[in-house]
């Protein structure tokens, strides 16, 4: 399967000198790699980037590499999220005319297309020789002072500790999906159910599918050991604020002991609050007259 190489124009429209214009005294990496882009990615350079798929033939059409290679370098030098960077090539001029996609109103490609795209980069460590290649340009050229260019094209990945899971869901969700993991092994230490650790923890959000979707009514309690990352936590609510509505007996109540010997010790103790923010005395006694 031949791939397709990237070949943008060398020639400057009169909206792009415009903006250059501009970008040559503030944020000037942007003229620096329209300017240069031709020289970045020479036909040599895309042939080593198309040498990272395999010639089977099998599989989608992949985007232009060279274009995916120049969408990471805008991306870790504004440290933008994959979502974003999506979202500048429609809407930034700038990331449009580096990319030689000015006027276009439909994204350069996909959230996963650009995850698959930095995770074979890396593999192959051609992210090394992409930003090795880019240092050595800004210093033949001294268009652009290569000690600001980014250090790392790893440093714009967000979802590194769900691997894979960035291509589908947002940092939010994700974020929600840890915290369930805590709330499971929460409620495994004291014995109660999942929903009832969430709900006097104060998160009940972390009861549905989605964190932004809010609670929904039921939901099953998987195991601590390998359970489905569909299930809460928060951390920082959980952490000495687990305490029960009635005292539990025998092994619940060495399990509740131990779980806030370990978490810590509640933060209400003393100040004439219940566990969850509420007053201890439901009928507080009246003062005498």
């Amino acid at each position: 399967m031949a791939i397709e190489r990237w070949q943008p124009r060398t020639s400057y429209t009169k909206q792009e000198e415009a903006l250059l214009r501009r970008l040559r005294k503030a944020r000037r990496l942007f003229a620096f790699l329209r300017d240069h882009r031709g020289e970045l990615f020479d036909d040599g350079f895309q042939v080593e980037l198309a040498a990272m798929y395999r010639d089977t033939g099998a599989g989608a059409e992949p985007v232009v590499p060279a274009l995916m290679a120049m969408a990471l370098l805008l991306q870790s030098y504004h440290g933008v999220s994959d979502h974003e960077a999506v979202e500048l090539t429609v809407v930034d001029l700038r990331w449009q005319m580096v990319m030689d996609r000015l006027g276009c109103d439909e994204p350069a490609f996909a959230q996963s297309t650009l995850v698959a795209f930095r995770d074979r980069l890396i593999r192959n460590d051609m992210d090394r020789r992409l930003l090795e290649r880019t240092v050595e340009l800004a210093r033949r050229t001294k268009a652009f002072d290569w000690r600001k260019l980014p250090k790392d094209l790893r440093v714009a990945i967000d979802s590194s500790p769900l691997e894979g899971a960035g291509r589908v869901e947002d940092t939010i969700n994700l974020l929600g999906h840890a915290a369930r993991k805590v709330v499971l092994c929460a409620a495994d230490l004291l014995g109660w159910p999942f929903e009832k650790v969430a709900t006097a923890a104060g998160i009940p959000v972390l009861l549905g599918s989605s964190v932004k979707k809010g609670p929904r009514h039921r939901v099953e309690r998987p195991g601590c050991q390998g359970s489905s990352s569909r299930h809460a936590v928060a951390p920082d609510r959980v952490a000495g604020s687990v305490a029960p509505q009635q005292a539990p007996r025998g092994d619940e109540r060495a399990a509740a002991q131990g779980a806030h010997r370990n978490v810590g010790a509640d933060p209400h103790a003393g100040s004439g609050a219940g566990p969850i923010g509420g007053r201890q005395d439901a009928h507080p006694p009246r003062s005498r007259s």
